[in-house]
């Protein structure tokens, strides 16, 4: 086998390991924010209807959201966009605790959820360019 050959050879699982960490790191990329994001869900579903049904519950599960996310998304020079989507997160998160309507309260809380999602990938996105 010639020099170059041998070399590429031993080189090979360098590159394969090389791949392999990089997909690791693309399913992080990719996955870790949907499962951070249905971590709340998976919770809620054990509990009784009693309590999942409360308006208090709602409320106690908005105050940590905005209470992580705000600051980290407002840091430094969020820009209009970034702005504007956690003030329209806030606005739906916080709405959905004052409308009477069950089917209006799961949408504001939907949109607002999202909006929050979607201000964290981009902040995100902003930061590191991968």
């Amino acid at each position: 086998m010639s020099g170059s050959a041998a070399s590429a050879n031993e080189e090979a699982p360098w590159h394969r390991l090389g791949m392999g960490l990089s997909m690791l790191c693309l399913l992080h990329c990719l996955a870790l924010p949907w499962l951070v994001a249905s971590l709340p869900i998976a919770i809620l579903g054990a509990l009784p209807d009693s309590l999942r049904e409360s308006a208090w519950v709602h409320a106690a599960l908005i105050a940590p959201v905005l209470l992580v996310s705000g600051p980290v998304l407002l840091r430094g020079r969020p820009g209009v966009m970034l702005t504007t989507l956690v003030l329209g997160a806030l606005a739906a998160l916080v709405g959905g605790l004052f409308v009477m309507d069950e089917t209006a309260e799961r949408a504001l809380t939907v949109t607002g959820s999202a909006l929050i999602m979607v201000a964290h990938a981009a902040r995100l996105r902003s930061r590191h360019p991968h």
